[in-house]
């Protein structure tokens, strides 16, 4: 295997496809025989939602730091080098392919999933870069999750919701008891899941952590660093003010110093899929990859602030394992024209079934259906008024066939 889409394919038949199967001691086994250097400083992030937004700001803090950090996130929108960085920039062909080598050697006959596979050649990668931070995205619940075989330095639990219930259990409770399991004893987690205040204090106390609230320290849009005594103003953020408040305080929790300075490149920051905004066909679309019922909220709530509710517009997908039935509401309350679509693939699930879900919910069809979101791509512009606002949302997968498309190209 020669070049990284051998490697891609190759890793993909490793595993039925999407398969997970959580656990620490096959992967750590691996990792264990590939180095035994701990890294200088580790930010682990865990959470339902806002945990990419977290990383991102992470990573302008550690540039303004002059660390030299890797980021690692998943999924990807566009290609898989996205989920590695270093010092903001994306992996390279040449480094990926190494990794894998080096991780398909010392694997043997050990198995990994596509996930595992990829964390560990993320994890050679900042190894061998010998980084001071490595910034890294949990990328299912915590405890068992591949990335909690490293130790972080500080860890941030964003916030708590019900999503992966098939895996995290069926209530916010076991949720969040799994999402706990990236605190370590005497180190710092800092949360804004006020939700869960029991379950994560009585968390804290098994594993001897740190437990730090943010709403002690965010109030309203001034973010108050008790460590180094600055006030930080999060006022003009376009990633979620929790996210990067949260990125902010862990920073202060490894002793660095936050300037007011920091304001202007954290307030400048973006994430391609978050709220994404794009002119197309004469109007506006707004790409975000909220897949579960608080990520609609937040978007919605957050959209309805701007967009006045006749030019509203919805399309909205998801994959076969999500809570439509909690996310449509939530959509329907934004506006009355929603736009169903079928995602293809294993995972996907098709317009028919959302139709399904939606008249059983409100006992009328929907505004407007499409089988794909190429098709709803092409139909759609046409029923548009120029004024319209259309929020596409539902699925990582439903944002990156969006972009794939004629129309944002």
């Amino acid at each position: 295997m020669n070049t990284l889409a051998d490697w891609e394919r190759y890793i993909e038949t490793l595993a039925p496809p999407n398969h997970i199967e959580l656990g620490l001691e096959r992967v750590g086994q691996v990792w264990n025989s590939l180095t035994q250097v701990a890294p200088k400083q580790v930010i682990t992030v865990a959470g339902t939602n806002g945990k990419g937004s977290a990383v991102e700001a992470a990573g302008v803090l550690a540039k303004a730091q002059g660390l030299a950090y890797g980021q690692y996130t998943s999924p990807h929108i566009y290609a898989i080098q996205e989920r590695i960085r270093v010092d903001g920039v994306q992996a390279s062909d040449h480094e990926l392919v190494r990794a894998f080598e080096m991780v398909e050697s010392a694997r043997g006959f050990i198995f990994l999933t596509y996930f595992e596979f990829l964390t560990l050649a993320a994890f050679v990668i900042f190894e061998r870069r010998n980084l001071d931070l490595w910034i890294l995205e949990i990328g299912l619940g915590g405890r068992l999750d591949a990335v909690n075989i490293i130790d972080p330095s500080v860890s941030i639990i964003t916030s708590i919701g019900l999503d992966h219930q098939l895996f995290l259990g069926d209530n916010i409770e076991s949720i969040a008891r799994e999402k706990a399991g990236v605190m370590r004893k005497s180190k710092p987690t800092l949360t804004a899941a006020t939700n869960v205040r029991t379950v994560l204090e009585a968390e804290a106390l098994v594993h001897e952590a740190q437990l730090i609230w943010l709403d002690t320290a965010l109030k309203g849009s001034k973010l108050n660093v008790l460590a180094s005594g600055e006030q930080i103003d999060l006022s003009g953020m376009q990633l979620p003010r929790d996210a990067v408040a949260l990125a902010c305080l862990a920073f202060a929790s490894l002793g660095y110093t936050l300037a007011k300075a920091i304001e202007k490149p954290l307030s400048r920051v973006t994430l391609p899929g978050r709220l994404s905004r794009y002119r197309a066909s004469g109007r506006s679309w707004i790409l975000d990859v909220g897949h579960n019922p608080a990520a609609c909220k937040f978007v919605t709530r957050t959209l309805a602030q701007s967009i006045p509710e006749d030019r509203r517009v919805v399309v909205f997908g998801a994959l076969a394992d999500k809570d439509v039935d909690s996310m449509l509401p939530v959509l329907r309350a934004f506006t009355w024209r929603i736009v169903l679509v079928g995602i293809s693939g294993d995972r996907g699930r098709d317009v028919e079934s959302l139709e399904n879900s939606w008249y059983s919910l409100f006992a009328q069809t929907c505004w407007r259906s499409f089988a794909t979101i190429d098709d709803a791509l092409e139909g759609l512009p046409s029923e548009l008024n120029s004024e319209d606002q259309v929020l596409v949302i539902g699925s990582f997968l439903l944002v990156a066939d969006s972009l794939r498309h004629d129309l944002f190209n």
